[in-house]
């Protein structure tokens, strides 16, 4: 257990994620929270003036607070930067003024302040509705770019080891991708929406989850992730057992508080809050040059950390620690000693009712029975079927574990036969398509035997496994396609199809020409691969109906094929048609903004108009007179209401249009790699900014266009 060095109740509720420790002053720490009724609260023990009852200060947003961090954006001291869902603001709360105020259309949902890549100064960078911007001392836009969907968490690392911040961003499409300027250089994939990221040491990085599940990342494999019942709040890194190496710190819904190795998330501390937790934070709060590992609870609740110094503790410490870790070990061996007793009893058991039992009714199988497994496509089913079969008739299968990420809705599947035969057919539907590697485990015996035999496999599941190929004339060609030439060799292409799609034989075509044809099973759609010689390079084009699936295959040919930069022509015409919709609604629904916050101006000003005359009447008392003004008032305040309802259904749906633009940016942007792929973004932020659809249009069908 862990042992806090200070603790306090502040008496103020605090919003999940929403607390930072900043010197605002340049000088002593003060805690800012967001609390309940769109308010900040800043405790600052440190100061002097009023004593203990002046600790605390109030700053009013009157809005629904969505962020709450501080930075160094001044070289002088820390800013307090508090985002809502339409508004970024900046403030001086030593000067209790705005350093500056920015109207955000995307909302902020995360922000963090930071160095970051090749900017020569520290940046606010906040995300939002599948954008990302990032914000100079001025409030000045110097960085912009989208993602996938909505944003979820941000973080930064420096993940290539190159001396430079890289920026994690967990989105609600369950990935985390990771950016180096406004390129993407990597997505990982996940399970669920993410809670929090946090950089640990190196290029290792610590996620959360929605589900529960918390892990660790080196780059891009996962080195280790567990999985709880409780909701994991918020996560941290910091060396707090002394050993010089961080360690990954949650928070959780019922109080807890766990510390775990970074190298294997063993759990070396725990503490228990009488509260869920909101926020963990590292900062000198007590001001006496050590840092603190703070965490904060949602009712106010907060305590304080330090790590353990076995030096200063003195060799009592160092023995007591040494004699803990002994004791681990120990109680780990005697764990698995058991473990392998049960395992001997079981086959001791097993051996004695085989010889008791008549042969047809054993439970021992045949000492070379073996499970032979593969994928098969099932287009009457519309799944891809994980095939198991046994190598006798003696063994029979009894049921099936399977484990595999984004395949099923809680990350496994048992299937129990009802009448158990030598072969099971187990139905996948990926919801995406990703590659996995399936862990199954696969419980084989007698037909009528008690005790079974478990046979653990592994079988990767392809990227594009629940694409069946057809015949050619199966399906007309889709009127959509992206374009683009490569320097490889048509085997090389052909290599790389037998590798992700789920192909009985290659696929034809090998010397000069490739055809490949492909229905999705998920929802029908067809796929044409094709790819002729060009003047010495490889002609490719993909066609399909979806930039998505586009995008993924653009993104994994390339990386298949070690490509840096990739440019394509794009010819999506059914996109393009619903894409022109959604700006037309863009417009019109920030010209009926701009009209309902002019009515709301003159609304208002007849209001305080109304206000002063209904009191000058009751200070004369002329009580018709106030009488009549004060109807006048509530009349005005209902339409008033009905106006801010109004006004907030034309924003969410304005919400809504922004992220499909932004979406659609993020989709023309994966049809291109490296170069092409950021240039793509940084022509169609620049020609929306110019009102220029024609050049937007044009830059997403040829990858480049008039700035």
């Amino acid at each position: 257990m862990l042992v806090p060095a200070f603790q306090l109740h502040l008496n103020e509720k605090i919003q999940r994620a929403q607390a930072t420790i900043g010197r605002f002053d340049g000088k002593v720490p003060a805690l800012a929270c967001a609390t309940v009724g769109g308010k900040v609260f800043l405790h600052q023990p440190h100061q002097q003036a009023g004593g203990p009852d002046n600790q605390i200060a109030y700053l009013n947003i009157n809005k629904q607070i969505s962020a709450v961090v501080s930075g160094r954006l001044l070289s002088s001291k820390d800013v307090l930067l508090v985002g809502t869902s339409a508004n970024l603001q900046a403030y001086d709360v030593e000067l209790n003024r705005d350093l500056f105020y920015k109207d955000v259309q995307d909302g902020v949902n995360a922000a963090l302040v930071g160095p970051y890549a090749s900017f020569d100064q520290q940046l606010a960078i906040v995300g939002g509705n599948c954008s990302i911007q990032g914000y100079s001392a001025d409030g000045s836009e110097v960085f912009w770019t989208v993602t996938g969907d909505n944003v979820a968490a941000l973080a930064f690392c420096d993940v290539d080891q190159d001396g430079r911040n890289e920026l994690l961003v967990g989105s609600d499409d369950f990935d985390v991708r990771i950016f180096a300027g406004e390129d993407v250089v990597a997505e990982v994939p996940e399970a669920d929406t993410f809670v929090a990221l946090a950089a640990v040491v190196g290029p290792r990085f610590g996620y959360a989850l929605v589900n529960g599940t918390i892990g660790l990342y080196d780059r891009l494999d996962r080195v280790w992730r567990v999985k709880s019942k409780h909701s994991v709040c918020a996560i941290a890194s910091y060396d707090l057992d002394g050993d010089g190496l961080p360690e990954l710190i949650s928070g959780w819904s019922n109080g807890r508080m766990e510390v775990r190795r970074a190298d294997t998330g063993e759990v070396v501390y725990r503490d228990h809050l009488s509260c869920p937790v909101a926020a963990i934070l590292r900062a000198d709060y007590r001001n006496d040059g050590l840092e603190q590992v703070v965490v904060c609870g949602v009712e106010g609740e907060v305590r304080g950390y330090l790590p353990l110094d076995l030096e200063a503790a003195g060799p009592g410490a160092a023995s007591e620690a040494d004699f803990s870790e002994q004791q681990a070990l120990l109680a780990e061996l005697a764990q698995r000693k058991q473990e392998l007793a049960y395992e001997l009893a079981s086959y001791a058991n097993s051996r004695a009712q085989a010889k008791e039992a008549p042969p047809e009714r054993g439970s021992v199988i045949p000492p070379d029975t073996r499970v032979d497994s593969y994928i098969a496509v099932n287009r009457e089913a519309g799944t891809c079927d994980l095939v198991l079969r046994t190598s006798n008739e003696q063994a029979v299968i009894r049921g099936v574990v399977v484990f595999g990420e984004q395949i099923f809705e809680q990350e496994s599947l048992f299937v129990y036969p009802r009448n158990p035969d030598m072969q099971l057919a187990v139905p996948l539907k990926p919801l995406k398509d990703v590659a996995v590697v399936l862990m199954i485990k696969v419980l084989v015996g007698g037909r009528t035997a008690s005790l079974f035999h478990v046979f653990e496999l592994e079988i990767e599941l392809p990227k594009f496994s629940l694409y069946a190929a057809v015949e050619k004339g199966a399906f007309a060609e889709p009127e959509s396609n992206v374009q683009f030439s490569v320097s490889e060799r048509i085997p090389r292409l052909c290599a790389w199809l037998e590798s992700r799609f789920n192909l009985k034989a290659p696929p034809a075509g090998r010397a000069d020409t490739l055809e490949a044809y492909f229905l999705c099973l998920r929802d029908k759609a067809p796929l044409l691969v094709r790819a002729t010689p060009v003047e010495g390079r490889v002609q490719v084009t993909l066609a399909t109906d979806s930039m998505d699936m586009a995008g993924e295959l653009v993104g994994d040919l390339a990386a298949y094929l070690g490509l840096g930069d990739l440019a394509s022509t794009a010819h999506f015409p059914g996109a393009m048609r619903a894409f022109k919709e959604v700006l037309d609604q863009v417009d019109a629904h920030n010209v009926t903004r701009l009209r309902m916050n002019a009515d709301m101006a003159d609304a208002s000003n007849a209001l305080k108009s109304l206000i002063i005359r209904a009191e000058d009447a009751r200070i004369l008392g002329a009580m018709g007179p106030m009488r009549k003004y004060y109807r006048q008032l509530a009349d005005m305040n209902r339409d008033l209401i009905v106006e801010h309802d109004k006004r907030a259904t034309n924003h969410a749906a304005l919400l809504e249009a922004l992220r499909e633009v932004n979406q659609m940016i993020q989709r023309a942007a994966r049809l291109r790699v490296g170069g092409p792929k950021g240039r793509v973004v940084a022509l169609c932020r620049a020609a929306i900014k110019a009102n220029n659809m024609a050049a937007l249009f044009k830059i997403i069908r040829d990858g480049d266009g008039p700035v």
